[in-house]
């Protein structure tokens, strides 16, 4: 039986061959289905240009500028009200490692102090100047641990001072053991002692002091982060002039949705702004007012300190101690200086008792009578120098560390709400985006 055939023309296109039948592969239902397909869905270049034609797409363009505009606004405010916080937060870190390392070097100078005048009276000293010398350096001791642990950019430092201590410690005992059997070498290890320690540990604390002193006030610097709002008033600016544009398309001038999301935003900027100013203004105070005092206070104490120990070496060297005294000069210049500059009566008043016993002592013994001037350099009676220097030293200590306490307890307190409102920010800068699509989705509907 012969197959079937059919009488339906089928079209060549122009060009085509129309030799053998296997010249050309046939054509199937399967390849023009896929054919048609290629050629009749539209890519995601052609939904995009379909989006975004005309008015209605430019309206959909700006207003996912918006969108993001809305959210960097939130973004920025957010951050910058932590960044303020977290700086303040850093501030008080490294303003308690100032006290606490200065806190260092007045013990350092305390003890040698007392080391220093308790050598004076021969022998075994006595056992309240034996229990003050101990109790400066067990807080020595226990402050270097304390500051290794809180700030760890200080341990390695704080490592090589905590050898030199105990460096220190051991000449000192050694001119204490001497000293109890009245063997002149032990004046010799007290003054290696504490050259040493002017010369190998003091350096090391001031460093410390200085390094957070810096951190402390580049920390204040940075707890006025207000300038990177400066990106969310540019964002505010762009969806004003989003508004202005879709006003004037669409003839529509009031759009609800979006002017309750310019006015959300402009409120959350205001409140930004406000609340970093004041954090910033607050720190600000801080850092010139109980700061500075502690700072201050700091090195009236160690410098008096350090003329209190040059005294007692001045009188323990018997006449070649002209060094030591010139450094005691100089000391009471610094103590004399930062004293005018903080306006203190009372202590102003009992280190000019102290200094008027000093010169009192450096008069016996220039003319001549040493014991003299030992008896009133180691004296607790009114005008002995132990005494006058006492009480200078208790009232610049208590009125130095209350201004640390003070310090840190003040920064501590700033910024407190920051975490909080910078959740608000956020939560209102994602409300105003919600406003923002609703805005312009309105106008969307109402164009066509």
């Amino acid at each position: 039986m012969s197959a079937p055939t059919t009488n339906i023309p089928v079209a060549i296109p122009a060009g085509a061959s129309s030799g053998a039948p296997g010249t050309q592969p046939p054509r199937t239902i399967a390849g023009s289905l896929s054919g048609s397909l290629s050629g009749g869905v539209p890519g995601a270049r052609g939904i995009a240009g379909r989006l975004l034609h005309g008015t209605p797409g430019r309206m959909r363009l700006f207003g996912l500028l918006g969108v993001i505009a809305a959210v960097l606004l939130g973004a920025v405010s957010a951050n910058a009200l932590l960044a303020s916080q977290a700086a303040v937060e850093r501030a008080a870190n490294n303003t308690a490692q100032v006290v606490r390392a200065q806190s260092i070097h007045v013990d350092l100078l305390r003890a040698d102090a007392v080391a220093t005048n308790a050598f004076l009276v021969g022998g075994l000293e006595s056992a309240e100047s034996r229990a003050r010398y101990e109790a400066a350096m067990s807080r020595v001791a226990s402050g270097i641990a304390t500051a290794a642990a809180a700030q760890p950019a200080d341990g390695k430092a704080l490592g090589v001072l905590a050898e030199r201590v105990q460096t220190y410690a051991a000449l000192v005992e050694q001119a204490r053991s001497n000293n109890r059997l009245g063997l002149p070498v032990g004046a010799q290890y007290l003054t290696q002692a504490s050259a040493g320690l002017r010369a190998d540990a003091i350096p090391i604390v001031t460093q410390v002091v200085k390094a957070n002193e810096d951190r402390s006030s580049k920390e204040f610097d940075r707890s006025n982060s207000s300038l990177q709002l400066l990106v969310g008033v540019l964002s505010l600016i762009g969806l004003v002039a989003l508004a202005v544009w879709l006003a004037k398309r669409t003839h529509r001038y009031l759009n609800p949705s979006l002017t309750g999301a310019i006015a959300l935003l402009l409120v959350a900027l205001f409140v930004t702004a406000t609340t970093i100013t004041g954090i910033g203004r607050a720190t600000r105070a801080v850092a010139l007012g109980d700061f500075q005092s502690a700072v201050t206070l700091a090195n009236i104490t160690t410098a008096a300190n350090d003329a209190r120990a040059n005294e007692s070496l001045t009188l323990i060297k018997r006449g070649s101690g002209a060094a030591n005294e010139t450094s005691w000069k100089t000391d009471r210049t610094d103590v004399d200086t930062d004293l005018d500059r903080l306006q203190d009566a009372t202590l102003i008043s009992l280190w000019g008792d102290y200094v008027a016993s000093h010169q009192k002592v450096r008069s016996l013994d220039d003319g001549g009578r040493w014991d003299d001037a030992v008896k009133l350099s180691t004296s607790t009676a009114t005008d002995g120098a132990a005494k006058t220097f006492g009480d200078f030293d208790v009232a610049v200590t208590k009125a130095r560390d209350d201004a640390g306490k003070t310090t840190v307890t003040n920064l501590q307190g700033q910024g407190g709400s920051a975490p909080l409102l910078a959740v608000v920010v956020a939560l209102v800068a994602l409300a105003a985006s919600w406003l923002v699509v609703r805005g312009i989705g309105q106008r969307i509907e109402e164009y066509r």
